[in-house]
């Protein structure tokens, strides 16, 4: 069998720019630190799972249709997303 991934967008932002992600992430009425633990010098985002992954630099945070947040390498994002204004 086969599939197709639906049409939906998402909010994405590149983990590059960590100074403006807790604004971004603030933006849609979420609390930063319910869904992401930063410390000096790492940054884990808190899953829908319960998981925590470590985000890098070569990452692309992705806000999901329920708002829940996941990291995404900017390679893979590329492949599969296009991204619209």
């Amino acid at each position: 069998m086969k599939a197709r991934r639906r049409p939906v967008v998402i909010d994405f932002f590149p983990a590059q720019e960590l100074t403006t992600l807790k604004r971004w992430v603030e933006s849609f009425g979420d609390d930063f630190d319910h869904h992401f633990v930063l410390n000096r010098d790492s940054l884990h985002v808190k899953t829908l799972e319960g998981n925590s992954y470590a985000v890098t630099s070569d990452d692309v945070i992705i806000r999901g249709i329920e708002g829940e947040y996941y990291p995404c390498k900017k390679t893979i994002f590329d492949q599969t997303y296009e991204v619209v204004q």
